[in-house]
């Protein structure tokens, strides 16, 4: 699901590595062209990542669900030694497209989790609960999980976020994305205002909502005030909340609340 946000311009898809676009075919990531896609991962490194989350050059960058590689892309002109990038997605097609495509950029690096989604990984051996990200301790700089979130449940997302306090260094950050429940969001949702129609409570913790009891990783949005609490025990104070306007509030930022998180 992608994570819309403001228009920055970025010029045209001409700029830059284009053979990084990925074939219209793998344009799952809400963008049906390749201006939109260089639009995407450009608008969310320059809107985003550097003036909220400070992104320099020499980050140790670690991008989990990186997708079809928006991001990726944007940030081969950014990140410089020292740094280097490490994506991570559930979706092995993508991954080895990756792969392929970024063998002129040895500091990019692309990891297929197996992981258990019943959205978008439904043969994934391992629980996303279990799962433990393939990294040492204290690795990265930075971190960036957009749209991953919206796609998981409590137990998951709690777990993830212990995983990113283990491998975040002590001073990094990360930017996580979400369809935050608080009173605003929820009276938003009443009205019938709401974009994303999670209107579901989830049979197993009513404060989570899907968008549908048959795949509830098609969508999900997670209490607020317990997110606050799955985030200050893994570590992290939160240095911002933007909110996004997915329950219908007006934003200029885009589709999903974006958490901005520094490691203690």
């Amino acid at each position: 699901m992608p994570c819309y946000i403001a228009a920055v311009s970025t010029g045209s898809a001409n700029a830059g590595d284009q053979t990084l676009i990925p074939p219209t075919e793998r344009l799952y990531d809400g963008s049906s062209s390749a201006e939109q896609f260089v639009a995407f991962g450009e608008g969310f490194v320059q809107g985003i990542l550097v003036p909220r989350a400070g992104l320099q050059a020499g980050e140790v960058f670690l991008d989990v669900g990186c997708g079809n590689g928006a991001v990726a892309r944007a940030l081969t002109t950014r990140i410089a030694a020292p740094g280097r990038y490490e994506g991570l997605d559930i979706d092995s097609r993508s991954v080895d497209w990756l792969r392929e495509h970024y063998r002129n950029y040895p500091a990019f690096n692309f990891t297929h989790a197996n992981v258990f989604n019943k959205m978008y990984n439904p043969a994934g051996p391992v629980s996303a609960a279990e799962y433990r990200l393939p990294y040492p301790d204290a690795t990265f700089s930075m971190a960036l999980l957009k749209s991953v979130f919206t796609h998981m449940l409590p137990a998951d997302v709690n777990h993830y976020l212990q995983e990113l306090g283990r491998v975040i260094r002590p001073g990094g950050r990360a930017v996580i994305t979400y369809f935050l429940l608080n009173d605003e969001s929820r009276r938003f949702v009443s009205l019938d205002r709401d974009e994303i129609k999670m209107r579901e409570e989830w049979a197993h913790d009513p404060a989570c909502r899907v968008a549908s009891v048959v795949v509830p990783e098609q969508a999900t949005a997670h209490d607020e005030s317990r997110i606050r609490a799955f985030t200050a025990n893994a570590g992290f104070t939160i240095s911002e909340i933007v909110y996004g306007n997915w329950c219908g509030r007006p934003s200029l930022l885009g589709l999903q609340d974006v958490m901005v998180l520094i490691r203690s």
